[in-house]
């Protein structure tokens, strides 16, 4: 930059720090909304089951790339799935078939 526009520069910032005046109304308006929204925590309300519109009363949905059940939880969750999961928890205490692994190899 050239010495006459720093100059200018300079000028133009001092004139400006000159009239000046921050105000701490802004400062504590910001601070007591922060606050404010703190102290109004709400738990959030479920829909229920049978009118969720995510998974349309199902549980679960399918999730955005397509590849697994995902459980839902924008509903209330029905009286019955606890047992469900029981008698999953029980089935699953017998062990999984055993699968052959398939390598591939690049030359």
């Amino acid at each position: 930059m050239k010495p006459s526009s720093l100059l200018i520069l300079a000028v133009m910032g001092s004139m400006t720090l000159v009239e000046f005046q921050p105000s701490s109304i802004s400062t504590v308006s910001l601070i007591g909304g922060v606050i404010k929204a703190r102290h109004e925590v709400t738990e959030e309300a479920k829909y229920p089951r049978d009118e969720c519109p995510v998974c349309e009363g199902k549980g679960w949905y399918i999730s955005g790339d397509g590849i697994e059940k995902v459980d839902c939880g924008y509903c209330e969750p029905s009286k019955e799935e606890p047992q469900q999961q029981e008698t999953d928890q029980q089935n699953s205490t017998e062990e999984p078939k055993l699968v052959p692994i398939k390598t591939f190899f690049l030359d």
